[in-house]
């Protein structure tokens, strides 16, 4: 019986995926709640409301994405000292971890994170044969991030690091100091340390671990667009190495990542980045608000920043799925069976446009068990 030739640990492999095909829900909370009323840069408007779409739409374009390498390295100078070489451009800051694992993981490989954590980037480590080790944070300290943890589960026998920050589902920021030591240790070990700061737009640029690029030479920092600016439809992201790993994403990547227009239009963005200052203020509004009438109705919140739109909720009753609960009440979000480390009685929220609207739809019934 013919047989193709698949990679071994793929034959019994099921690709698990947070996202789901969505139903039709009175208020969407399982992607970025506020993204359709928070404000735009008037610059990115103006750029397309100019462009010659007729005539440029059918011209290849940069195809080396120069002027957007150019304007991210404009847009960090104050913080880092990046080169152009450094800055790789990418289908989301999903695509760019896809490659990241494709020049480091194979079946020998180890990956060290935490849980919860960014689940489609565990899958992607799963998907290249590799081994996800994960330093769990607990539940009864409401997922509060330990360095120390972390720090003492590295050993020089795994691969990379992997830290998402700020954390999804949480949201929370992990402090800039203990970022440095994580990726100091991981340097002294010989083990890459990949910054995922996917949500990362939702806190100033001084929390960025963009600031190591220039000190430690096993450090890959990833940005997106599609979160605080935004531009999820352009799908635009970024990964800057240290000098000592760049050259080797070059070797796996592709050509052609994104369009030439999604590069034009997210080098606009850039440029109009003091929108962003506005974003995080209108989510931090709502999200206090958002926070505060969840624990006054019984519910649990994991540590999180208010600046950033996502939040982890449950509820002490195990016999709750939270996410289908919702679902009844026209409430759509991310359930939380899909993390690792957590269960049904967890769901990850968007900070809605008005966390009045929220409420509304939550005090509309009461919750049943499933």
């Amino acid at each position: 019986m013919w047989s193709p030739k698949v990679r071994h640990h793929l034959r019994d492999f099921e690709r698990g995926s947070y996202i789901h095909e969505d139903g039709e829900y009175l208020i969407k909370l399982n992607c970025n709640g506020l993204e359709s009323t928070l404000p735009h840069a008037p610059e990115v408007e103006a750029f397309i409301r100019g462009y010659d779409w007729v005539t440029n739409m059918w011209k290849t374009g940069d195809t080396s994405y120069k002027a957007l390498t150019e304007e991210i390295c404009r847009y960090w100078n104050e913080y880092a000292d990046i080169k152009e070489e450094q800055v790789k451009i990418g289908c989301g800051s999903m695509q760019v971890l896809e490659r990241i694992n494709k020049i480091f993981l194979d079946e020998s490989a180890t990956v060290l994170g935490y849980t919860p954590q960014f689940v489609e980037y565990i899958t992607e480590v799963r998907v290249s044969g590799a081994c996800f080790e994960a330093v769990p944070m607990k539940r009864e300290e409401n997922f509060l991030f330990h360095v120390d943890s972390l720090l003492g589960a590295l050993k020089k026998e795994q691969t990379l690091l992997y830290i998402d920050n700020p954390n999804n589902p949480t949201g929370q920021l992990i402090p800039l100091d203990q970022i440095e030591a994580l990726v100091a240790r991981a340097c002294d070990l010989g083990v890459v340390a990949v910054v995922d700061e996917a949500y990362g737009d939702y806190a100033s640029k001084d929390a960025s671990a963009m600031q190591l690029i220039s000190k430690y030479k096993n450090l890959i920092v990833t940005r997106t667009l599609t979160k605080g600016f935004h531009f999820a439809g352009t799908r635009v992201g970024y990964g800057v190495f240290s000098e000592d790993l760049w050259e080797y994403y070059d070797k796996v990547n592709l050509p052609f990542p994104v369009s030439s227009v999604s590069a034009l239009l997210a080098r606009e963005a850039l440029r109009g980045g003091s929108v962003l200052e506005q974003v995080r203020k209108s989510v931090g509004e709502e999200k206090v608000k958002l926070i505060a009438g969840l624990k006054e109705r019984g519910y649990s919140v994991a540590n999180t920043y208010n600046h950033c739109p996502i939040l982890l909720v449950s509820l002490n009753a195990p016999c709750i799925h939270l996410a289908s609960a919702l679902a009844m009440k026209g409430i759509g979000v991310r359930s939380g069976e899909d993390y690792p480390n957590l269960g049904k009685n967890y769901v990850r929220i968007a900070t809605p446009s008005k966390a009045s609207d929220f409420f509304e739809y939550l005090d509309s019934g009461n919750h049943q068990c499933h």
